[in-house]
């Protein structure tokens, strides 16, 4: 196994601890993440912003039928999540400004 497969399987490896069942809601609850904003995202642990990041990067590689994840953009997500989120809170965290983090633009 090469050097950089041995890094995206580590990151791959953190990013799914990440994801597993923590401090979120118990079991049997739901989250209706088509209303979360970004206010709700910067107010998670960074555990949680992992793990929505993650759920983010599948929610919209899935709307774009595109089965790959790329690890390196999900790693640097929450850290660009906050960015946009400090500038307009309000926003929700499924929408075009936040799936352009996961999906490039369409090619014309």
């Amino acid at each position: 196994m090469t050097q950089p497969m041995r890094g995206a399987l580590a990151r791959l490896a953190f990013l799914a601890a990440a994801a597993l069942p923590g401090g979120g809601p118990a079991l049997g609850q739901s989250v209706d993440l088509g209303r979360a904003t970004c206010a709700d995202f910067s107010a998670m642990t960074s555990n949680d912003q992992a793990q929505i990041s993650l759920w983010l990067a599948g929610y919209f590689a899935g709307g774009a039928q595109k089965p790959l994840l790329d690890i390196d953009k999900i790693a640097a997500a929450p850290a660009e999540l906050q960015q946009i989120c400090a500038k307009a809170p309000q926003l929700s965290l499924v929408g075009a400004e936040t799936r352009a983090l996961f999906v490039p633009p369409p090619a014309p």
